[in-house]
């Protein structure tokens, strides 16, 4: 979703800037539900106040969900068809890719020191081992962990912050 997202409204449409963008997925990502939800939200109140984030927010909601009522309708049937079950083996190769797009833009964009490397690589081991041992650990708990330590980390070493000009 988040690269559609920056295709859409950074490079296409010039409504935010990459910053911007990265900023406002921290946030969406920290509030509960969809991403898309939450920047659509965000970008329509920031463009046309109040009722810009109730249409944005109705235009973003609305034709998934009339999508996927018909599909619901005709779902088990459709599963019977091996074209159809191959289609999702397809879309589960498709997902996998954007999340690697969407993670390797995270990284180059976001800034880089110690903690935010070593979290990097030891969730990145972590979700590798427990793929591969089959261990079913939720990513909330990654979630939470990173934010824990982050909260230690900063909260117990003395860190440079940056002088205000």
């Amino acid at each position: 979703m988040l690269t559609l997202l920056e295709g859409e409204l950074v490079e296409k449409r010039k409504w935010m800037k990459e910053d911007e963008l990265m900023e406002m997925t921290a946030i969406s990502e920290s509030t509960p539900g969809p991403i898309a939800i939450n920047l659509a939200t965000y970008l329509g109140y920031s463009r046309g106040g109040f009722l810009g984030a109730i249409l944005t927010t109705l235009g973003v909601v609305l034709p998934p969900f009339a999508i996927m009522f018909v599909i619901s309708l005709f779902f088990q049937n459709l599963l019977e068809y091996q074209a159809i079950q191959y289609a999702f083996i397809g879309v589960k190769c498709g997902v996998v890719f954007l999340l690697c797009k969407v993670s390797i833009t995270l990284i180059i964009h976001n800034k880089k020191d110690w903690l935010s490397l070593l979290l990097l690589i030891g969730v990145t081991a972590a979700m590798v081992v427990f793929t591969i041992l089959a261990i079913n650990f939720s990513a909330i708990y990654f979630i939470l962990i990173g934010a824990v330590l982050g909260l230690l980390i900063y909260g117990l070493l003395p860190f440079k912050k940056e002088q205000k000009k």
